[in-house]
């Protein structure tokens, strides 16, 4: 019996890495977009309570991104799709 020793062939690598690739930028650029517009809408609140930048980054968005993350990640990989094909 013949053994394979190259599971992947260089289609399915070439597939997954694009696959990945567009996955990771949508993600990253939609993340970025999500932040920046939180941001601008909660200007006013951190002015007015006088948090620092590390208190912002630490506590607030260390929790916001993931949980971002995590509810669009169905929609990201449908972008993705789409985008891919």
């Amino acid at each position: 019996m013949r053994r394979i020793t190259n599971f992947l062939t260089k289609l399915d690598r070439y597939i997954i890495k694009k696959m990945l690739g567009t996955f990771l930028m949508a993600l990253g650029l939609f993340t970025v977009i999500i932040v920046v517009f939180d941001v601008a809408e909660k200007i006013d609140e951190f002015v007015s309570k006088e948090v620092t930048l590390r208190e912002i980054l630490l506590v607030h968005y260390a929790n916001f991104i993931p949980f971002l993350l995590n509810m669009f990640s169905p929609l990201f990989v449908f972008i993705t799709v789409i985008f891919f094909t």
